[in-house]
């Protein structure tokens, strides 16, 4: 569990500069995208759980995009989960979103971990492809580096100045949070930001 959340918040405001300008010429550059991407989705899965997060941006939409299979009984392995082309119809690509803890667990499990560059000649990190070993029969999912960079961003921007702290009939704590324009952040009986955030 997380206590204090801001150091995982500033990490994740670095990275995303770093991504930003990274440039995938060679392995310990490629080695440094994927460091900082399956980081990313730790941190945000650590700040999904422990309640860091306000309300808004634990439920923000991931704009992706994805592909199905070519072929539902064959999908990759071990040893061929790099020839993306051979499993995944790119001719049918499905502009969707994804939830941040959805995001946080394909980081988390990836099967495939695929970086994609802008162009052969311009080698920023343009994005990357990936899917789960239990989402890899059904679609392969592509995010732009711009997306997720934002993204990184907005949670590490973000800050909870109002809990709302109660126990469902399973004994378990329901949490509500709530950032400084959110309008239930002028309301009473809250935890203060220094205890929660």
């Amino acid at each position: 569990m997380i206590w204090e959340s801001q150091p995982w918040k500033d990490g994740l405001l670095a990275d995303a500069d770093a991504v930003e300008i990274l440039r995938l010429e060679d392995d310990a550059s490629y080695v440094a995208f994927q460091k900082a991407l399956f980081l990313t989705g730790f941190a945000l899965r650590k700040l999904l759980e422990a309640k860091k997060l306000t309300d808004r941006v634990a439920n923000v939409d991931v704009n992706c995009t994805k592909y199905p299979p070519l072929d539902t009984t064959r999908i990759p392995d071990l040893m061929n989960w790099h020839r993306l082309d051979e499993f995944y119809d790119f001719t049918k690509p499905h502009r969707t979103t994804a939830k941040l803890s959805f995001f946080s667990n394909q980081l988390i499990h990836s099967f495939i971990f695929s970086a994609v560059v802008t162009s052969e000649e311009d080698t920023r990190a343009a994005g990357f492809y990936v899917t789960t070993d239990f989402d890899r029969a059904k679609f392969l999912y592509q995010y732009d580096a711009a997306e997720i960079t934002k993204v990184m961003r907005l949670v590490g921007r973000d800050h909870v100045v109002h809990s709302e702290w109660v126990r469902n009939a399973k004994r378990d704590w329901v949490v509500r949070n709530y950032g400084a324009t959110d309008p239930e952040a002028a309301l009473s009986g809250a935890f203060e930001a220094g205890l929660n955030d």
